[in-house]
């Protein structure tokens, strides 16, 4: 349930100020109408986000689940989205209830490997997983096969992503939300969201500064050098998706074969 004060506060942020502030009733209506004006579909009684994006990478290794073009790492991300502000992004995910997670952590190991250890390639840090409250990730998509029949596609975000070391998909889970945060590029510059600055979104790995608003939290999400496309499941580059952040994981119904009872 969004609390009315909250709605009217979003709508009033969203709002043309030539236009006279609308009644708190309206408020719902008109936060969703707002939002998507801005590319951002929202639905506050399913606790979905909608947006239009496109295949950005299939075969290069990645770093981001999700940029905005023309700002963000479109040569390390699986997908992409065109002008869209991340600020109201971030609020959209606010007014679905969304708390803040955790960024992962690098902790130093005490005492550090031995020489031989660090030669042998055991790593001077343990890591300490993103954690907290988020958002399940969906990718949904149509293909027209060449006799004009239209195949319909919807995955886990994660079973896009491959893990080429260890030969599976990234781990299934909720995307830890970090909000991102104000930065200033130097002393006299105005803060800025970092996430409309640098344009990232959803990252698959950590990183220690958390200017994008996601995070994945695999187990081996430390390592950057990791991460691929699952070329085998998506469609090409530029191919339009649409993606989906749900507050709760979305159920596909299986189908069932029912066998009628023996007689006796």
């Amino acid at each position: 349930m969004i609390p009315a004060a909250l709605l009217t506060l979003a709508a009033s942020a969203l709002q043309d100020p030539s236009v006279p502030p609308r009644e708190p009733a309206d408020a719902k209506e008109d936060v969703v109408r707002r939002f998507a004006e801005q590319g951002i579909r929202l639905d506050l009684d399913r606790g979905l986000i909608e947006l239009d994006a496109e295949v950005c990478q299939i075969y290069e290794p990645l770093e981001y689940l999700l940029i905005v073009q023309p700002r963000g790492k479109d040569h390390e991300s699986l997908f992409l989205v065109r002008d869209l502000s991340a600020s109201a992004l971030n609020a959209a995910m606010l007014l679905l209830g969304v708390e803040k997670g955790v960024n992962g952590r690098f902790v130093p190991k005490d005492p550090p490997p031995t020489r031989e250890e660090y030669e042998a390639g055991v790593p001077d840090y343990t890591v300490e997983p993103a954690s907290g409250d988020g958002f399940y990730l969906y990718a949904a998509w149509d293909v027209e096969r060449p006799d004009g029949v239209v195949d319909h596609h919807f995955h886990r975000a994660e079973d896009l992503v491959l893990n080429v070391r260890a030969e599976r998909t990234y781990q299934r889970g909720r995307w830890v939300y970090l909000g991102s945060r104000f930065i200033k590029p130097h002393k006299d510059a105005e803060e800025m969201f970092a996430a409309d600055a640098e344009g990232n979104l959803v990252s698959l790995v950590y990183f220690p500064y958390a200017n994008h608003l996601l995070t994945g939290a695999d187990p081996e999400a430390d390592n950057q050098y990791i991460w691929y496309p699952n070329s085998w499941l998506l469609p090409p580059i530029g191919h339009p998706v649409r993606l989906l952040f749900s507050r709760e994981p979305l159920e596909q119904p299986e189908p069932r074969v029912e066998v009628p009872a023996a007689e006796r």
